[in-house]
C-alpha cells in the first residue's frame, strides 16, 4: 500500500517515513531541500506542497492510497509575523490534495494542534469548541474546517509539544543549552500533554490500518507545565537545575501570545484503539 507523507524531512516526517517503511508500506515521502535521512529504502522527492502543478504530477505518477500531511510552518511568532506565507503553507496548499484525494479515494491523515484551543480551560475533547488566540493556531484550524467540509476520506490528528530525546525538538534544545552551562528561562504557567515521537507515530499507524475517521488527540494525556517537564528531564540526567530559571507568560516578549493551558484529553483514542501512551515518567524511566 502506498504512502505520501508531506513534511518528509521534518522532526515528525523523518520518524513517519522510517516507522511506515518498517511497517511494509510503499512510503513516498516529499520535503523542501534535499533529503535528510541518509539510509532508507523508500522514493523521496522535493516538492513545496504550495506549488499545484508539482503536487499533481507526485501524484498522478505514484498514485497513493494515503496520504499524511505533516508539511508545515510552526515556528508560531514567525506565523504572527507572515500571516499570508503562514496560511499558504498551513491551509491554502490543501487545495493541491484534497480534490485528487476524493476522485481517488483515498485517506487523507492531516495533523494538527492543540493550539486551535484558546487555553482558557484546558482538557479539551475534540468536539471542544475551538478559538485560537495566535495566527498558527488559526491557520490549522483553517485547514481543519477546509478538509472536513471538503468531503474527503479525511482523519484529522491534534498533538502537542512533541519531544524525543534525539534530534532537533524542544526538549532536545534545552539539554543541550544546560549541558553547555547556558541558564535557560522558562515559563511555569503554561500547560501542556507533551507527547513521545514514537506514541504519536505508532497511533497514526494504527488509525491508518483501521482507516479512523474523525478528530483524534493523540499526547500523552498528561497536563504538565513547561518548566516541569524540562525539569524532569535534566534531574534525571544528572545535570545542573539550578541554570534552569522560572518565569512567567507576561515576562516574555514574544511576537504571538501562547494559550495557557492547552492539554489534550485522549479518551476518545483509548476507547476506538486502546491507545495508551507512554506518559514523561515511563520514558524518562526506560530511556535514562
Amino acid at each position: 500500500m502506498k504512502v505520501l507523507i508531506t513534511g518528509g524531512n521534518g522532526f515528525l516526517g523523518k520518524e513517519l517515513r522510517m516507522q511506515f517503511q518498517k511497517n511494509n508500506y510503499d512510503v513516498i515521502a516529499t520535503g523542501l531541500g534535499k533529503d535528510r535521512i541518509s539510509y532508507h529504502n523508500h522514493i523521496y522527492l522535493e516538492l513545496d506542497i504550495q506549488s499545484p502543478s508539482k503536487c499533481l504530477e507526485v501524484l498522478q505518477k505514484h498514485q497513493p492510497s494515503i496520504i499524511i500531511n505533516a508539511a508545515a510552518l510552526t515556528d508560531v511568532d514567525r506565523c504572527q509575523l507572515n500571516q499570508s506565507e503562514c496560511l499558504s503553507i498551513n491551509c491554502d496548499s490543501l487545495n493541491n490534495f484534497i480534490p485528487y484525494s476524493i476522485e481517488n479515494r483515498i485517506h487523507f491523515i492531516q495533523i494538527s494542534t492543540d493550539f486551535v484551543f484558546n487555553g482558557k480551560k484546558g482538557e479539551y475533547k475534540e468536539n471542544d469548541f475551538c478559538d485560537p488566540v495566535n495566527y498558527y493556531g488559526f491557520s490549522k484550524l483553517e485547514a481543519e474546517n477546509k478538509i472536513i467540509k471538503s468531503g474527503v476520506d479525511y482523519a484529522i490528528i491534534r498533538t502537542s509539544l512533541l519531544y524525543n530525546l534525539t534530534g532537533n525538538n524542544f526538549l532536545t534544545r534545552f539539554i543541550k543549552k544546560i549541558k553547555e552551562n547556558v541558564e535557560l528561562k522558562i515559563v511555569d504557567d503554561q500547560y501542556r500533554t507533551p507527547t513521545y515521537i514514537f506514541d504519536l507515530v505508532s497511533a497514526i499507524l494504527i488509525i491508518v490500518k483501521l482507516k479512523k475517521n474523525g478528530i483524534y488527540h493523540i499526547s500523552s494525556g498528561e497536563s504538565l507545565s513547561i518548566f516541569d517537564i524540562v525539569c524532569n528531564f535534566v534531574k534525571n540526567m544528572d545535570s545542573n537545575t539550578s541554570l534552569i530559571k522560572n518565569i512567567s507568560t507576561k515576562d516574555l516578549s514574544q511576537k504571538a501570545i501562547r494559550p495557557i493551558n492547552s492539554s489534550l484529553l485522549i479518551d476518545k483514542a483509548k476507547k476506538d484503539f486502546n491507545f495508551t501512551p507512554m506518559n514523561l515518567n515511563d520514558v524518562i524511566n526506560r530511556f535514562l
